[in-house]
């Protein structure tokens, strides 16, 4: 593995940290918290190639907790409107801004062609598992 290859393995994971830190915080902020499972459900792995890059960062969370930040669940489905229920973007204010980041900090750091990598994957770059 070169040096160029580790430095964007480090970085993936550091950054694929301050996301799940930044979900937290939010969580914590817009007072998602039911039972707690969200929070002990999140976790992040970062897939790396046979040289060491980064190909896919995979985010893990408890299925349900996607539903606050849409402002559905307990009977408010989506595209509805409900006073009783509103978003709490815990989650996708956060991972949007944060994969525009990490785009410019691998422009920064590794040059152009390394802007195209979170866009390339930012379909793979999050999946739930359903507990």
């Amino acid at each position: 593995m070169g040096a160029r290859e580790d430095g964007l393995r480090v970085m993936a994971e550091r950054w694929a940290e301050i996301v799940l830190e930044r979900w937290i915080r939010r969580i914590n902020e817009m007072e998602v918290i039911d039972t707690g499972e969200l929070l002990q459900s999140l976790q992040a792995h970062v897939s790396v190639d046979a040289n060491g890059s980064p190909e896919k960062i995979t985010f893990f969370y408890t299925w349900y907790g996607i539903f606050p930040d849409m402002g559905v669940g307990r009977g408010v489905h989506l595209g509805e409107q409900s006073d009783t229920r509103s978003k709490k973007p815990w989650y996708s204010s956060v991972f949007i801004g944060q994969v525009n980041k990490l785009g410019r900090l691998m422009a920064e750091r590794y040059g152009y062609d390394a802007a195209n990598i979170p866009l390339q994957a930012f379909e793979n770059i999050s999946s739930v598992e359903i507990k």
